[in-house]
């Protein structure tokens, strides 16, 4: 793999430069079917070999896939580049199996057989799963190609019927069948790049998704190998269905979220709420006692389910607007209180208790008896 530059991980579809590869792609493995169908037409009679044919194949699909032709600088060239060379590979894997399907027979001649039904109907599933990817091009499900594999593995459980000296790489056709290898090179070729395209997305990170696009790729457009002649138009209307939901897609608006509400505000909110009482605050501010009086005359907080306390008697609660109406009393320094509230204040002289008065009694015995024993001693 070539290293890429970090502007490969924008692919820029609007560039048309970057379509350049798609026909570089198409154009190789037309190639590659002509060289299929020279290296039989060339060799002499009974010279003809497989192994010989595929591997001029690959040379010639090798050779022209190498690197891809740029024409100027347009992003992610690398990246859709990597996929379309695993189309080589991939159609020459097709004709490969369709050879072995011949190599084991004894009969020359073609033979009805209920296989066919088999065989046709299988690729009708696979062409099945090709629309179905072409309608969601990016859609990240994987059943078009699980459905694919399935009409894979009925085609090679019970293949079509085989006939001898007959194949891809070692039949000598004429100009019909010729044509239609040829032609069928170009129909699987041109949908399989144009879905390499589709299935890229604008921002990918260089080979992360190569794989993906490959085997979506190779899932949607493996059944043109197998169809007859004249199912090869519906490759281009499953062209013309991948075209349209791709350009669908782009056009959409991007995707937006409603903000999830929740029970905290935030610091904006906060703001506008305080900007917003601010008003109501200020003919408070301006008479604070009228407000101090409307704040003591209020109900009490929790006054209606206050619990009751522990030694069984009912909690009392505190009324603060009895304070205004009640006359201010003297306290201890002879000081009145100032204002409307009359707050008592707490003096730090604590009453003698039990104790302290037992000591007194036991204190004045002490200093008594010591009274009269100094008497006696004198």
């Amino acid at each position: 793999m070539q290293h890429t530059d970090a502007e490969d991980t924008h692919v820029d579809f609007n560039d048309a430069s970057l379509y350049l590869p798609l026909a570089q792609a198409v154009f190789s493995i037309c190639a590659c079917a002509v060289v299929s169908v020279l290296s039989c037409w060339l060799a002499p009679s009974g010279v003809v070999s497989a192994v010989r044919t595929l591997a001029l194949c690959s040379a010639t699909g090798g050779l022209l896939m190498r690197v891809p032709v740029r024409l100027g600088k347009a992003h992610g060239v690398t990246v859709v580049f990597a996929a379309l060379q695993l189309g080589i590979p991939l159609y020459l894997g097709t004709l490969v199996i369709e050879q072995l399907v011949h190599t084991c027979s004894m009969d020359a001649s073609h033979t009805p057989s209920w296989r066919h039904v088999v065989f046709h109907s299988a690729v009708a599933v696979q062409a099945y799963a090709g629309f179905m990817r072409a309608r969601a091009p990016l859609e990240d499900t994987d059943r078009p190609f699980v459905l694919c594999l399935l009409a894979c593995g009925v085609i090679a459980l019970m293949p079509p019927p085989a006939v001898a000296l007959v194949g891809p790489l070692c039949q000598s056709v004429d100009l019909w069948e010729a044509a239609d290898r040829i032609v069928r090179a170009f129909c699987f070729g041109m949908l399989y790049s144009v879905t390499v395209y589709a299935c890229t997305r604008t921002r990918t990170t260089n080979y992360s998704n190569t794989s993906i696009v490959f085997f979506r790729s190779a899932s949607s457009s493996i059944w043109v190998s197998g169809a007859m002649v004249w199912w090869l138009p519906l490759a281009a209307a499953q062209c013309a269905v991948i075209l349209h939901a791709r350009a669908v897609l782009s056009n959409q608006p991007p995707r937006t979220y409603k903000p999830i509400e929740s029970a905290a505000s935030t610091d904006d909110d906060d703001d506008d709420l305080e900007a917003a009482n601010l008003g109501d605050l200020e003919p408070k501010l301006a008479d604070p006692v009228a407000e101090q009086d409307r704040l003591l005359r209020e109900k009490p907080i929790y006054a209606d389910e206050a619990p009751p306390s522990s030694m069984g008697i009912g909690t009392k609660l505190i009324d603060l607007g009895m304070a205004t109406h009640e006359p201010a009393m003297a306290v201890g320094n002879g000081h009145e209180p100032i204002g409307q509230l009359a707050f008592q204040q707490l003096s730090l002289v604590t009453e003698p208790t039990c104790d302290s008065s037992r000591n007194d009694t036991f204190s004045a015995s002490v200093a008594k008896a010591m009274a009269l024993e100094e008497e006696s001693s004198q």
